[in-house]
């Protein structure tokens, strides 16, 4: 049971474990030699391992386990082994909540990783139904929908709203009106504006001047008998 320090020395095994359901006792009965080499001594002596107080642990030192639930490590999800102790060794797995299978690898909860979207929270309700929590921004069943902002929004001039996170922003009609809801118009519009104001005044003067022209001519010549043109055909 005890090997000297001052030794240098392999281990070498000549067991070949039969059957998998036995490896405790294969492990500790089966192995029939240690073959320690000296580096003082040409030839090799030999030595039988004490076996271990606990049937179920294993190594030099005793402390490797070698139960099926430390060995596979079977449960997933949490999931806690238990090991059954009989003939044949086996073990069960106790899934947590929302986990079946016999290695609780089927998820059954209403809250999953990635339900609520967008870091949303994520409450179970009952054992089939989930409510999210959606982040500032999101809404809908899975906060799969951003919030538009847009709505009674209006932007002026013909620009389009567009909706952001948390916010909206209204895109102008090229560089001819700016501000939040393009209501500022540019300088060039406003001088357009002008323009287009004067060339109307001046229509309109130069539509009445005519207009007004026509009327004293009827007047002259329906109401006192006066006839400018005649007079100056006949002059001619």
């Amino acid at each position: 049971c005890h090997i000297n320090d001052n030794l240098n020395f392999s281990i070498l095994s000549d067991t070949t474990i039969k059957d998998t359901n036995d490896i405790s006792s294969a492990l500790i009965n089966d192995i029939t030699n240690l073959i320690v080499t000296s580096t003082n001594k040409p030839s090799p002596s030999y030595i039988v391992p004490c076996p271990c107080p606990n049937t179920t642990n294993i190594g030099v030192n005793c402390n490797i386990s070698s139960t099926l639930c430390d060995v596979l490590k079977p449960c997933q999800n949490n999931g806690t082994c238990i090991n059954i102790q009989s003939n044949i060794p086996s073990y069960s797995c106790s899934c947590p909540f929302g986990f079946t299978g016999i290695h609780c690898e089927f998820d059954h909860r209403p809250c999953k990783p990635n339900t609520c979207l967008y870091h949303g929270i994520c409450n179970n309700t009952s054992n089939l139904t989930f409510n999210c929590i959606c982040n500032q921004g999101w809404q809908g069943i899975n906060c799969e929908s951003m919030i538009n902002f847009c709505d009674n929004i209006t932007c002026w001039n013909n620009g389009v709203c567009r909706p952001l996170l948390l916010h909206y922003k209204c895109e102008c009609l090229g560089d001819s009106y700016s501000g939040r809801h393009c209501e500022i118009t540019s300088l060039k519009i406003k001088i357009y504006k002008i323009v287009s104001k004067s060339f109307s005044y001046v229509a309109i003067i130069a539509i009445s001047c005519v207009v007004m022209f026509v009327i004293i001519m009827d007047i002259l010549k329906y109401c006192f008998g006066i006839d400018p043109t005649r007079e100056d055909l006949e002059r001619y």
